[in-house]
Formats: C-alpha cells, structure tokens, sequence
C-alpha cells in the first residue's frame, strides 16, 4: 500500500505534518476531511513520479477514458475535482485554489492547466469557461460548472464529479484486474507450446531421424502444426503492417462497432457498458440543474459506438421537438424495455435524475455478473484446453523415445 506525506490545517489553523498509509492520495484526503482537517499537499513518498498505463484493449473496446487527455489520468481528474470543491466549501477563492492545488501538483500538463485556468478567471472568464479553455476536463463537469456558477452550488458539483469519475475508474480496474490472471494463463501456456514445438520437437525428430526410422504418425501431425506455427511466426511482422496499412481501409470504426454488436455474449457486454455509463452521466447531469435536451447531447457523447450513438442523437434531436424521451425510445425497437418503462416512471413522477441513477446501478450489477459468469467457466475451460494440448505434444514428443527403447 502507498504511504503519503501530507500537509494539513485544523479548525484553528494550525498546521499539521505526518505521514499515512492509504490505498490512494483521494482516500487520505477523504479521511483527513472526515477528520475535520483541510488537506493542502499530498506526496506519494514511494513514488512521487508515475507514468499513465496506456489504454488496455479491453478498456478502449467497452469504455471510454473520461479524461480527455492522455498525459492525465482519470485518478488525478477526479483528485483535483475533490480538492476544488472541498476547498470551495472551506470559502477559499477560486482563483486561490488553482494556485494551491498547482503548487502540489506534479504532473507538469496538470500544473500548466491550472495555472492557465487561473489566468483566464482573472482576465474576465467565468469558471467553466476557463475549464472549457483548458481541455483537461470532461465536457460533462464543464457544463455542470456554467449551469452551477448561477446556483451557487459548485462545491457540490465538482464533489459531485470526483465521485463519479472515481466510480467509474474503479469499476474499469475491477473488470481490467478480473482478467488478469486467466491472461496470463493463455499466455504461459501458448509460450510453453511454442518452445515445444519449435525446440523440443525439432531436436527429438533430428535424433530419431539418425536411427533411420519413421515417425510415429501422432508425431508427424505435431512436425507439421510446428511447422505452420513457426512459418507463422516468421509472417507475423509482414501481417502486422498489412493490418496497419489497411486498418482504416478495411476497418474503419463503423464496421468495428457493427462488430462489436454482433458478437454473441460480447454484444450483450458492450451495451450494457454504454448504457450503463450512459445513464451515470445523465444521472449527474440533471442532478446538476442542466435541462434534459443538454444533458442528453452532452451523455451521447460518453457513447464510443458510433453505430448506438447515432440513435441515442435521434432521441436528441426529437426531444427538442417537444416530444417525451420515454415516448420516443419506445419507438426504437432496439432499446431495452426495462428502460423505457424507468424513464416513464422518472417523468411521471419527475425523478428522472434519480431514476438514470437507478437505471446505471442496474446495468453496472449485470455488467459484474455478466463477466463474472464468463470468467468462472474461462479459467477451466483455458486450463482444460491447454493441459491437454501441452500434455499430448510432450506425448507426441516422447513417443519416438519410447519406440527406439522398445526395438
């Protein structure tokens, strides 16, 4: 677990110096603000610097990166966003607290764009303009910031957020470190096969050829599947720029997505992931005072399938009409009813907010179960497979051995 340095104030202003052990530099702030301490500066002292792990294919194929830039991960996001509005609550000047929060700040992209955001309050900008300006944070927290600086309630809404971006984070690590482990499985074994078929095979076939024998025909089948393999492995790089040259020819992202919401029990994964955090958005949207119209057209954009996208943008643009949303998803066929029927009951009783919050812990739960079910029968069947394909080339292997012993 990271240990922290931290620099604090209590009630009566004095300072407080210490050292913790936490999971994460949020959870330390959350538990000093319980405390009824002001967090001013947190160090990781392990490791003051870290680098931002690229995307993992899984993460890019059923989510999308809520920070909008590469250099900034979704953890310092939603860290700073918990740091503005605690320190907005406490009656500090915003202008005050991009300076503080900038000063503790590592990341040097993080630390220009505070402090440009900064600047841009003091030439004149309002709060979510000089977000806006910046581009590090979600167009969702910038629109909740214009439709807030009005309320007076941005300390809520930039807590708000963190929890939300926070939520959302942990729920891609959970799925992300479930499969783990079955990964690296599939991938020891396929590298033990390898180094069976493309060295011990080999060496054993080249001493039994000495004898003048012929091969067992169980051996001969596994000469020849060495064989393709190796020729494979030679053709690989040659694939590689194939699929590199011809990726946006042949593979542009409206036949990936087409894809994607056609594969058994993979389809059903990849929508329940975009309803699910299409929903959250919308959740805390209207729960940010933004009407339904705006908060519709900023959650579309959470959407990564192009394909789902664009009939989530048709209710948009009927919505505006004046037309109910509950009415016009009943049209499409292709939205879930359970759905339909939450939305109409949020518009009834006008609790749409809380009924898209339902509607996203509802998906979430399916999500876990969904991938929890496909990974209880994954491990096995994968353990299964490769114990068997490993056992009967190492048998393939041997049984030439076992010939010549017997002559």
């Amino acid at each position: 677990m990271p240990i922290f340095k931290y620099k604090a104030y209590d009630d009566s202003g004095k300072e407080i110096r210490d050292i913790a052990e936490f999971p994460s530099a949020l959870s330390l702030k959350k538990y000093l603000t319980s405390r009824g301490l002001v967090p001013i500066e947190i160090q990781e002292i392990s490791g003051l610097e870290k680098k931002d792990e690229k995307d993992s294919f899984l993460e890019k194929f059923l989510f999308k990166n809520i920070s909008l830039k590469r250099n900034i991960s979704n953890e310092e996001i939603a860290l700073i966003c918990y740091e503005i509005g605690l320190l907005i609550s406490k009656g500090v000047h915003i202008t005050d607290i991009f300076d503080i929060i900038a000063k503790q700040t590592e990341n040097k992209i993080l630390k220009d764009s505070l402090l440009s955001a900064k600047t841009y309050i003091q030439e004149g900008n309002s709060i979510g303009e000089s977000l806006e300006k910046v581009n590090i944070f979600p167009v969702f927290l910038v629109e909740m910031v214009k439709a807030g600086e009005e309320s007076g309630a941005l300390d809520k809404i930039f807590l708000s957020a963190s929890e939300f971006i926070e939520k959302q984070n942990d729920f891609k690590v959970k799925i992300i470190n479930s499969l783990i482990y079955p990964t690296i499985v599939i991938i020891v074994g396929f590298i033990s096969m390898i180094i069976i078929m493309n060295i011990v095979v080999p060496t054993v076939v080249k001493i039994y050829s000495q004898f003048g024998k012929e091969l067992p025909t169980l051996t001969k089948l596994v000469v020849i599947f060495s064989n393709f393999i190796s020729d494979f492995i030679k053709l690989i790089p040659f694939l590689i720029l194939v699929f590199v040259l011809g990726k946006n020819k042949f593979l542009s992202k409206e036949r990936i997505d087409k894809l994607k919401l056609k594969i058994p029990f993979f389809k059903v994964v990849h929508l329940y992931s975009q309803y699910q955090v299409w929903a959250n958005t919308l959740s805390l949207l209207l729960k940010g005072g933004l009407t339904l119209d705006r908060s519709l057209d900023i959650a579309n954009k959470t959407i990564t399938n192009s394909i789902l996208r664009k009939r989530f943008e048709k209710l948009s643009n009927e919505l505006k009409k004046g037309k109910t949303l509950s009415v016009l998803m009943s049209r499409d066929k292709n939205f879930p009813e359970n759905i339909i029927q939450l939305i109409a009951i949020g518009e009834e009783t006008s609790q749409l907010d809380e009924m898209f919050q339902l509607i996203s812990q509802i998906y979430r739960k399916q999500l876990e179960r969904l991938i929890s079910l496909f990974l209880s029968y994954l491990e096995p069947i994968t353990l299964i497979i490769l114990s068997v394909l490993i056992g009967l080339f190492v048998f393939a292997t041997l049984l030439p051995i076992f010939s010549i012993s017997v002559r």
